[in-house]
């Protein structure tokens, strides 16, 4: 379930309030079960976004220590994972199996988690209510999930845990599981394969910018392009090379834009990755510096350890900021910016956060990412 296509959270929305609230009822989740005496099989899911599913990377190896610990071994965890974050998914540790489900699909999605014969669900998801609906028919004997302000989604779970607006998403992530037992405290990592050769291999120096956000209202979550340019002349040395990165989707607009950094006397090239995350991270670990709005290749610089930072805007460190030990958000001055916490949440609120961020602030982070 996409934040952002509309389509798919009305749906969410009109459909999924009713089916869940209705078997909730159903159920009598007064009386909730307990966890299981003995526990084979562990199902997880979280949300499609790709940045989210980096970030969940920490719980889940939080939950296969926990898994690998107990008397006899062999619990085996399964990611129930989107065609959206597979990319990501394929990168993090923790789960033996993954198998995709489609959100807007509910009878294969159900029929494909029930097939699993799961002793224990726990859904990492935090506003859809397909997800939660999906949790309570999964056949698990045992469920626990988030309940979000106005979302309408936790009366369904065996154990609840209210999802905060007022803390980072890894710190909800350990408070699931914490609420069930399971100590937490690791942090996001990815494991990436070899490739057989490195991007820009002949390449000296290499800065990466990625400009294009995606999800609700993308464009609020992007800085002014004339600004990209004044940064790169700032970071530019005679070697440098600026790696632009983005989807296969975001090519008529990075193609231009390349040729505008030319035009300017920068050394630029588009990158695509044809090969998911695996190459890109390899770019990104190379990188002298990874500048990115605020989405899923910004959180993936992070927690490979690359030089990192962040333009924020909408998004708040405290919430959505990178986790990285070389990792910094740069924030809008000013009151009414910071407010995303679910990721659509922009009705009536600041339209201009990204402009009121400066070149000079971004350069003065770079400087000290870079010089750690």
């Amino acid at each position: 379930m996409r934040r952002g296509s509309k389509r798919n959270r009305l749906l969410d929305y009109w459909l999924g309030i009713p089916l869940l609230n209705a078997l909730a009822t159903l159920r009598k989740t007064g009386r909730r079960r307990q966890w299981p005496a003995r526990v084979t099989k562990v199902g997880v899911i979280c949300s499609p976004a790709l940045g989210d599913t980096l970030l969940f990377s920490g719980a889940l190896r939080d939950l296969r220590g926990w898994c690998d610990s107990q008397a006899g071994g062999g619990i085996e965890i399964v990611h129930f994972c989107m065609r959206q974050n597979l990319a990501a998914a394929e990168l993090i540790a923790g789960a033996d199996r993954r198998v995709l489900v489609d959100l807007t699909k509910p009878g294969q999605s159900i029929r494909r988690m029930r097939a699993e014969h799961m002793d224990v669900m726990l859904d990492f998801t935090s506003w859809q209510r397909l997800t939660a609906f999906y949790s309570m028919m999964s056949g698990a004997r045992f469920t626990a999930g988030f309940q979000t302000a106005e979302q309408y989604r936790g009366r369904g779970y065996d154990v609840v845990v209210k999802h905060r607006a007022d803390c980072h998403e890894v710190e909800n992530f350990r408070a699931l599981l914490g609420a069930v037992g399971i100590a937490a405290g690791l942090e996001p990592q990815v494991v990436v394969p070899e490739v057989p050769d490195e991007p820009l291999a002949s390449a000296r120096d290499i800065v990466v910018f990625h400009l294009w956000a995606s999800g609700t209202r993308s464009w609020l979550r992007e800085w002014p392009e004339e600004r990209w340019i004044a940064l790169a002349k700032r970071l530019a040395r005679p070697e440098t090379v600026f790696a632009m990165t983005g989807a296969p989707s975001d090519r008529e607009r990075t193609d231009p834009f390349v040729e505008r950094m030319k035009g300017a006397g920068l050394d630029a090239v588009a990158f695509v990755g044809i090969d998911g995350f695996i190459s890109l991270s390899h770019l990104l670990r190379r990188a002298r510096v990874v500048v990115s709005v605020n989405t899923g290749v910004m959180h993936l610089a992070a927690v490979l350890g690359a030089p990192t930072v962040s333009i924020n805007g909408p998004n708040r460190n405290g919430r959505w900021g990178p986790v990285g030990s070389y990792a910094v958000g740069v924030e809008s001055p000013g009151e009414g910016c910071g407010y995303l916490h679910l990721g659509f949440d922009f009705d009536g609120r600041a339209t201009d956060c990204m402009e009121r961020i400066t070149v000079g602030m971004v350069v003065a982070a770079a400087d000290v990412m870079v010089s750690r």
